[in-house]
Formats: structure tokens, sequence, C-alpha cells
């Protein structure tokens, strides 16, 4: 795991984050908040290129935002095989605690939707663009996280 990889694992696990970003040392963007905005509030931020990045769950739309963001590294308690699978494709370092085949809705009844709703590519643009719809079908707007 590489210094910035360590750093970001270590503020995620001990701060009680589920987002952590880190580059050369330094926290950019972090985030106590569930689900996947506030990964794409630090790729809006275009705080990811070169970072590392420690989220609490890493699923397929995740990875795929990690990769659009030009990430260097990503750690997760618990990745699903899916993620594995887009951040090996783009040659991105990775590492979990856990693998899983899938990672599964809030209530665990079945698969996650943005799990679903990014199936049909494997092109990342496409993946982020699916992942924007749903949410902005589910939820309008979103708060915005903290930027250090």
């Amino acid at each position: 795991m590489s210094g910035d990889l360590k750093i970001a694992a270590r503020i995620l696990s001990e701060e009680g984050q589920s987002l952590v970003v880190v580059r050369d040392g330094r926290l950019l963007f972090s985030s106590r908040l569930q689900g996947i905005q506030p990964l794409l509030d630090a790729l809006d931020h275009n705080v990811l290129p070169g970072s590392a990045l420690a989220d609490k769950v890493v699923g397929r739309a995740a990875a795929m935002i990690a990769v659009l963001g030009e990430v260097n590294a990503v750690h997760s308690p618990l990745m699903s095989q899916e993620a594995v699978d887009v951040l090996s494709e783009a040659g991105i370092l990775h590492c979990a605690d856990k693998v899983v085949e899938q990672i599964l809705n809030q209530g665990g009844t079945g698969p996650c939707p943005l799990e679903i709703a990014t199936n049909f590519t494997v092109i990342p643009e496409k993946g982020v663009m699916a992942v924007r719809k749903f949410l902005k079908g589910m939820h309008g707007t979103a708060p915005r996280q903290h930027l250090h």
C-alpha cells in the first residue's frame, strides 16, 4: 500500500469518515455522508487526479468514478468483484479488506441499484453519467461535502 493510501485508509478507519482523498501526504477531501454523492463531489471538485482514495464501500459505480477521476490507488473495507475488475482493467492499485460478489442495497434484499445502473457499460464516462441520472431521479440535488 502506498504512503498516501495508508494515510487515507487510516483516516477512514480512525476518524469515522466514509470517504477520504489524500495526495502528497495532504488530506484534500473527506466526508462522513453515506452513498456515492461524496465521491461525485470529489470528482466535480477535481481533487481525484493522482490521489489515493479510501471509501467505506466500493462497488462498480464507485470504481468507475475513481477511473474517470484518474486516482492512483483505492482502498476499501468492502469492495465488489466488479469493482476489482474495473480498477484492474484501468491499472489502478487497489486493496480491500473483503471482496464480495456484489454490493447489496441498503435493505440487503438485492443488488445495489447503482451496480445495476452501471452494468450496461464498461466505459467509465457512461457509467458515471448513469449514476448522475439515477441520483437526479432519486434526490434532485444533494448537499455538498467538506473540502480541505
